[in-house]
């Protein structure tokens, strides 16, 4: 796959190695892809449309309180480092200069990131500053949650439409 375009979009990648692993797909986003739910887009003002999804209970609003109260009520605790802890999965938050969230990346057991690229493709990436600069921001938030047992890494192509719940 053609990745000139995502080293345009973020200009870190071409300081280290990234890898496509999937192709350009409307669905999911970059929150349902660190749920693994590879079937819907979830956005908080996507109320009712079929295949967009925001659970119940938590404001409706693309604030950066609102995202971090998606990952607690699915097991994610803020933490300090994006150090590879071997029994953690992690997520980390993009925000924007001005704090609102932008993109969320999940971190593999190998310590590799993964990212949905919005409507573009999938990414492994080496580190969180690759993705960093004008389109996502920065890291504002770091999560972490137990590692599930068994729960697969890999994107297998089939849909899940039941997110992971812990």
């Amino acid at each position: 796959m053609n990745s000139a375009h995502l080293e345009e979009d973020f200009p870190n990648l071409h300081k280290e190695e990234f890898k496509v692993t999937s192709p350009a797909t409307d669905r999911p986003n970059c929150i349902g892809w660190a749920f693994y739910d590879y079937s819907q887009f979830w956005d908080p003002s996507m109320i009712g449309v079929r295949g967009y999804y925001w659970p119940p209970g938590v404001p409706r609003d693309d604030s950066l309180e609102s995202w971090i109260r998606v990952f607690e009520i699915h097991g994610y605790c803020i933490c300090e480092s994006a150090d590879l802890q071997s029994d953690s999965e992690k997520i980390a938050i993009y925000a924007a200069i001005d704090g609102t969230p932008q993109h969320v990346a999940r971190q593999k057991s190998s310590g590799v990131w993964v990212s949905k690229l919005g409507k573009s493709e999938d990414i492994e990436h080496n580190s969180l500053d690759a993705l960093g600069g004008e389109l996502y921001g920065t890291v504002v938030r770091i999560m972490r949650r137990p590692r599930l047992p068994g729960a697969s890494e890999e994107y297998t192509g089939s849909a899940n439409t039941n997110p992971q719940k812990v």
